[in-house]
């Protein structure tokens, strides 16, 4: 009875991601909810935990980046990635990629590739490129950097859920561990899909696309960047930003900087998350200053739609996965401690599918982390599999793949009939198998 009991309410956990994944946006996170629901009032399970952590962090960073978007910061990164992948259009399908990394890892969402698409395609398309393969590449990138980003709310996510345990790592060990590991997957990915495809001028969509009057051949590449004349207040806003990000790692690489209180007799360092929250308000501050933003234009930025929309979607589905573990804590935590025990590595995989059901790096983290712990897994190990939460990407319902398929009018760039046979799956893939392992390498270090 028991065992019917689980598979009913795995059920219900499964319908729930299947029915938000088909609505999209906040819909995941509201058919979270209501899973919730069936599970507390239908099977008398207790309400885990909801992720107030992550929550906050996602709040703080994406009210920094906002104000940052409406000073014009974003618009002069995108000038400066213009002007690099310009010098340099024979490379796009290696630049792009590694551009798009630095971006996203900085700015701790993966939101900022939507205004660098544009110039991906763009460059590519004029030199004859085919842009599925720097497109496809930086979305899928996209997903893993914020694996290596200080202030994405994952990582603050799991510094949170891991700083209470013996082998505990600072933010700076954990950059040591995934930062490499990513980077090493971006490139590799870069190589591989650089070969994927015919040529435009051998792909026969492209040209019955040309034929047909339905796309402009491409213009000549004079190497002309557009908006060149951005504000000194853009400049100023995205150096105030990246300087509280560089605060951050700072900060948190040296946990001797931090400052200690007395609390019931115990000394405790301030956590990882207050920091980020701390400094990315203040940084939302100063970038308003220096940017001349009114508190209203921070509101209204596209990032600040898109972080309410990650916030709704992490809420629901973090508290259904909890709801679901805290109510079959014996059952779920027991089978899976003596499969730990054979093959720990597959909580790698457990938190790239959850990734991939949720659209959500957060959800993942918050919802397979404690898992880990409470199965015995070195924190050191677990950091190793944060690049797998790049599995996001596994599956066409993220806003960047849908938006690359929708600038490439070459129709290189596609979403296929079978669900994965989408133009991101071999870079996300890619990058899956050569950033978690490469990580795990690297984690021995700290064992």
């Amino acid at each position: 009875m028991d065992t019917f009991l689980l598979i009913l309410q795995a059920l219900v956990v499964v319908g729930a991601i299947y029915m938000g994944v088909k609505v999209g946006g906040v819909g995941l996170g509201l058919w979270g909810a209501v899973g919730v629901l069936i599970l507390v009032f239908v099977f008398g399970a207790p309400p885990g935990s909801i992720p107030s952590d992550a929550i906050m962090v996602i709040i703080a960073v994406i009210t920094a980046a906002s104000a940052m978007q409406a000073a014009g910061g974003i618009d002069y990164l995108v000038f400066l990635a213009e002007k690099v992948i310009r010098a340099r259009p024979k490379l796009v399908n290696y630049l792009a990629p590694l551009i798009t990394f630095a971006f996203c890892a900085g700015a701790g969402t993966g939101n900022i590739i939507f205004p660098l698409l544009p110039v991906i395609y763009e460059v590519a398309y004029e030199r004859g490129i085919r842009p599925e393969r720097p497109l496809s590449t930086s979305v899928a990138v996209s997903g893993f950097a914020l694996a290596a980003s200080p202030v994405a709310a994952a990582m603050a996510a799991f510094v949170g859920l891991t700083g209470g345990q013996p082998d505990a790592l600072s933010l700076g060990e954990i950059l040591l561990i995934t930062f490499p590991a990513v980077l090493l997957g971006t490139i590799v990915a870069a190589v591989i899909q650089s070969r994927v495809g015919h040529d435009l001028k051998d792909d026969p969509e492209f040209q019955r696309r040309l034929a047909a009057g339905m796309i402009h051949p491409p213009a000549a590449d004079t190497g002309e960047v557009k908006g060149a004349d951005v504000p000194v207040t853009a400049k100023r806003a995205a150096g105030v930003f990246f300087a509280g990000v560089l605060v951050v790692v700072l900060l948190g690489a040296f946990d001797e900087l931090l400052p200690t209180y007395e609390v019931d007799g115990e000394t405790v360092t301030l956590s990882l998350t207050t920091l980020l929250i701390m400094v990315m308000l203040v940084v939302a501050l100063a970038v308003m200053y220096v940017g001349k933003v009114k508190p209203g234009a921070v509101l209204d930025a596209p990032l600040t739609k898109s972080g309410l929309t990650a916030i709704i979607a992490m809420l629901g589905i973090a508290w259904l996965a909890n709801t679901f573990i805290t109510g079959n804590e014996d059952t779920v935590i027991g089978g899976l401690t003596d499969i730990a025990k054979e093959a720990p590595w597959f909580l790698a995989i457990g938190l790239f599918l959850v990734a991939a059901a949720t659209t959500s790096q957060s959800a993942a983290v918050n919802t397979m982390i404690p898992l880990g712990i409470s199965l015995g897994i070195a924190t050191p190990t677990l950091a190793a599999y944060l690049p797998a939460m790049g599995g996001v990407m596994t599956l066409p319902a993220n806003g960047s793949q849908l938006a690359a398929v929708e600038i490439d009018q070459t129709g290189s760039t596609k979403i296929g009939k079978y669900v994965l046979n989408h133009s991101f799956i071999l870079p996300t893939l890619v990058m899956a198998a050569v950033s978690v392992p490469t990580a795990l390498l690297i984690s021995r270090l700290f064992v």
